[in-house]
């Protein structure tokens, strides 16, 4: 069954290429950036494109179509709870990227109230929005908004999850933490989607995968991850432990190709001097991180037939195993198939004591990113980023760069024996002016949203940056729209 669908408040595409993907047809895409449109309609050709102000347009001109799509303004820049924010509070600095044009930050006046408009007129069989979580627990009118759906016939539910936990065989994961919720309204007539999300997990009680269940603390339905809710095995025999889903590294959609300019020497490239701010991210960023860098000493050689890792090496480009990087823990949390990118990416190895090794390409090899924003830190790249924030880009990409005799783990490995004949250990953290430093560029944001690999993106550097930072993650938009498009299936097949 071919769905049609509406895409309000469209940015630069994430929600429609969510949809499409999951085999819906886009009918239209509005949004009241010309950039944003410019960009979307390059990608989505085949649809009719609205650049206007939303809160000011006749809701009855709107195609009628069998789904809406609405992500109305966040309220990171709304006003929300008694709290008024102005552009000034929002400034930001986006260093060598560039500045973004002043139509990117007029407020639109575009609020939730107009997907009610929309719905009261076209009466759609189902009707998604994304928003932060701050939507439902600040906004004192949101129980008010959602009453206002249920009289015109809807069923409602809340889905708070991250980005970085939604994938599947068909549809990789964002390697991104990005935690929104969406709030998926269905005509009573429909059966209500099944939403929950169970994302693969290894239960080191129950020594197997298992799809995780998400449990809430206090009481409370809508939240973050790690702050209201947790996953758990669901599994009895292991008093349904704690466990952490599958993630997909930030490694693997970095250009590596890039290392950027040794700190010591932006001087010399025209470039101004690092922030003190930054520069001290990154020395707590190498204090916390780049000593636990891991490279591979030879403790045995040998060989009687058996190697626990006959294809350990530096990974291409991409590769079927998850793209640019494979990490490689062990010791009772990983499973035990290479897989795709989405699938879980771990390997379980048969060293009888375990190690952890990251596989990657060699500039990756200790690598890490530094947040800018307040109570920012480090991470290393085989963890997801942080969110990308349509406020600037607070991420920045450090390389340390040292000598060392013994082999990394971005370089191959000897063959390995049935008896210990490797060993992990970290070498001494490097000085900031030899690290190589670069902020994460425009692409690779637009890939931590997890859009295909050649989406179009109109705009200056800085531009793309908004674009990308206001964006719908687009696995999430697909897994929300295939549930969603079974649960009107079904209702479809029973009608005929």
């Amino acid at each position: 069954m071919s769905l049609t669908f509406t895409d309000l408040f469209c940015g630069a595409g994430g929600s429609s290429t969510g949809l499409v993907a999951a085999g819906y047809e886009l009918t239209l895409a509005a949004n009241h950036w010309q950039r944003a449109i410019e960009t979307h309609a390059a990608n989505h050709p085949a649809a009719d494109h609205l650049c206007a102000d939303v809160n000011n347009y006749d809701m009855r001109r709107l195609p009628r179509t069998d789904v809406l799509w609405g992500s109305p303004i966040c309220t990171e820049i709304s006003p929300a709870g008694g709290r008024r924010r102005t552009r000034g509070q929002l400034a930001f600095d986006l260093e060598e990227l560039g500045p973004v044009q002043n139509g990117a930050w007029e407020r639109t006046r575009a609020t939730a109230y107009d997907i009610l408009r929309a719905t009261e007129v076209h009466r759609y069989q189902a009707v998604m929005c994304e928003n932060v979580t701050e939507f439902a627990t600040d906004w004192e009118l949101f129980d008010w908004w959602r009453e206002g759906m249920h009289r015109l016939g809807y069923r409602s539910q809340v889905v708070s999850v991250s980005s970085a936990h939604i994938g599947g065989t068909d549809n990789a994961h964002a390697p991104q933490w990005r935690d929104r919720i969406y709030i998926v309204f269905t005509r009573t007539t429909i059966p209500l989607p099944d939403l929950a999300p169970r994302p693969r997990a290894w239960c080191k009680e129950c020594g197997t995968d298992v799809d995780a269940v998400q449990t809430w603390r206090n009481g409370r339905r809508i939240g973050k991850y790690r702050q209201q809710y947790d996953y758990r095995c669901p599994n009895s025999r292991c008093r349904h432990a704690l466990v952490e889903p599958y993630v997909r590294p930030a490694a693997d959609i970095i250009d590596w190709s890039n290392t950027g300019v040794r700190i010591g020497e932006r001087a010399a490239h025209g470039m101004r001097p690092l922030v003190p701010n930054t520069l001290r991210r990154i020395r707590a960023g190498l204090d916390m991180l780049g000593r636990r860098r891991m490279v591979v000493t030879v403790n045995h050689g040998g060989h009687d037939g058996r190697a626990y890792l006959p294809e350990v090496r530096p990974l291409a480009a991409r590769t079927v195993k998850i793209g640019d990087a494979l990490l490689v823990p062990t010791g009772g949390t990983w499973n035990t198939t290479a897989t795709t990118t989405g699938e879980p990416m771990r390997t379980r190895l048969a060293n009888p004591k375990g190690f952890e090794a990251l596989c990657t390409p060699p500039h990756a090899d200790g690598a890490f990113v530094v947040e800018y924003r307040r109570n920012g830190t480090a991470e290393p790249a085989h963890r997801p980023l942080s969110t990308i924030s349509a406020q600037g880009n607070h991420h920045g990409l450090v390389i340390p760069y040292r000598n060392a005799a013994t082999k990394t783990t971005g370089q191959p490995l000897h063959t390995l024996s049935t008896k210990d004949s490797a060993g992990l250990v970290a070498d001494p953290a490097p000085d900031v002016e030899d690290c190589h430093y670069r902020m994460i560029q425009p692409r690779e944001q637009l890939l931590a949203q997890r859009f295909p690999d050649d989406y179009i993106v109109h705009g200056s550097p800085g531009e793309q940056t908004m674009q990308a930072g206001n964006a719908v993650s687009c696995n999430v938009a697909q897994w929300i729209g295939h549930r969603v498009g079974e649960a009107l299936a079904r209702t479809a097949a029973h009608a005929a």
